[in-house]
């Protein structure tokens, strides 16, 4: 009986050590592809991220780069009327969010959409608020993009990361440890 035992145990073990490497290979694929490493934001910045962003009732908020869908989540419950959309083309991150956001649905309703794409490629011409937490090289990559199909008025707000070339309206500091991921969030209006 104890070795019937020990081999389910056994068994159980490899099949958990098995999903965890599958796992691994996800995020690691994901990041090496997507010049962006999965890195989320803190819970402690959100008050000050959704504080920034200043969303409305008639809003389109995009996350590019939503990881697990965090900020969405967050700004949803905050702003149930407004509309949300996460670009995420990471493997690992994206099921994290949809999973979230399917276990989360009686508490946020289908107010959130999480795109499989490259956010290079998908059209923000309907955007009004896009969060970012990408690095600078990729934030510079993105201006034109940014600057051909932004409305006028739309807000932009950036976690740790500016533009170059583009000044931000306002500079917010988060007042953490330096030695904290997220301490300043660059606030720009096109």
């Amino acid at each position: 009986m104890i070795h019937i035992l020990f081999f389910i145990v056994q068994i159980f073990l490899m099949i958990v050590f098995s999903m965890m490497i599958v796992l691994l290979a996800f995020w690691s694929i994901g990041n090496f592809k997507n010049r962006v490493p999965f890195v989320t934001a803190s819970n402690a910045v959100l008050k000050d991220i959704s504080k920034a962003l200043e969303v409305k009732d008639n809003s389109i908020v995009y996350d590019l780069g939503c990881g697990d869908g965090r900020i969405l989540m967050y700004l949803s419950r905050l702003y149930p009327k407004a509309k949300y959309i996460g670009v995420e083309n990471n493997i690992f991150p994206l099921l994290l969010a949809r999973a979230e956001s399917f276990l989360n649905y009686k508490k946020i309703g289908n107010k959130i959409e999480i795109i499989n794409n490259d956010f290079f490629k998908q059209d923000l011409s309907n955007a009004t608020h896009i969060f970012t937490y990408l690095y600078p090289n990729i934030m510079d990559k993105l201006l034109p993009k940014f600057e051909k199909e932004f409305k006028p008025g739309t807000r932009l707000v950036s976690l740790s990361f500016k533009f170059a070339s583009k000044n931000p309206i306002e500079e917010i500091d988060l007042k953490r440890s330096k030695y904290k991921l997220g301490r300043k969030l660059y606030v720009y209006q096109f």
